[in-house]
């Protein structure tokens, strides 16, 4: 699994409740959407994390890249816009997605009516149809939470950079115009001390039994931090935990 499947699991495995205040709102929010691309020329992705879909539409840049013709606008069963990505660098798709899993991070220290406060910048490149790469400015919202706090809607902008900020990825907050540099956030506290301990015994292949013995823990402790280990990284399974952990430098 990849760090974009790992995302995906993050959102979808999220407990939306039975109270949607949302969805009767959603012609709002694709209009914000719409206007994204009609003012800035950009490719404006709308996606609801509930119903797996999304909404994208096409600026004049569409046109450029050679994508599709200014105005189109996509419904696709999906929360990721693959028309897109395609065009984008695998190195580049993978920086994107990793900097969203700590961008929810970041947003998991945050109250959920702030959310929307807060945008993701991240610098990539694109290849048009015709081969030429362009540099582009990803930003990206979650514009819409639930009654409980999980996230629904995201709002993703693509525009060509225009050279004049950092080439770095940060978060930015747009009420108070406060900058977070992606590199110099903690993510020490995604993990327990104990669980990146089990995570460390884990990728140097110990089993259960061996950790609990190590650590002079029941089995079943260790199964029970196992399980927290994947839910706090929105993983599978155990190879992929210690991937992604080491990825964010937590082990």
């Amino acid at each position: 699994m990849d760090t974009k499947s790992e995302l995906k699991y993050n959102f979808l495995s999220q407990d939306f409740g039975s109270e949607d205040h949302i969805s009767p709102d959603l012609d709002r929010y694709t209009s914000i959407a719409a206007g994204y691309a009609q003012v800035e020329n950009a490719i404006a992705v709308l996606s609801d994390l509930k119903e797996c879909t999304s909404y994208i539409f096409y600026g004049g840049m569409a046109e450029t890249l050679g994508l599709c013709s200014k105005g189109e606008c996509h419904h696709i069963n999906s929360i990721w816009e693959e028309e897109i990505f395609k065009y984008i660098p695998q190195d580049d798709l993978e920086k994107k997605h990793l900097d969203e899993l700590r961008f929810v991070h970041f947003l998991k220290n945050r109250l959920p009516e702030n959310f929307s406060d807060y945008r993701l910048i991240t610098h990539i490149s694109i290849t048009g149809s015709n081969g030429q790469t362009h540099h582009i400015t990803h930003r990206i919202n979650y514009i819409a939470t639930e009654v409980n706090g999980s996230i629904r809607l995201a709002l993703c902008i693509y525009g060509f950079d225009d050279g004049v900020g950092p080439a770095t990825s940060y978060i930015h907050n747009t009420a108070s115009g406060e900058i977070f540099r992606l590199e110099q956030q903690d993510y020490n506290d995604m993990l327990s001390e104990r669980e990146k301990e089990i995570l460390q015994l884990i990728d140097q292949g110990r089993l259960s039994k061996e950790i609990a013995d190590a650590l002079s823990i029941s089995i079943h402790t260790v199964n029970r931090h196992r399980q927290n280990i994947l839910s706090k990284l929105g993983v599978s399974n155990s190879i992929e935990a210690c991937r992604i952990a080491k990825r964010l430098n937590l082990i």
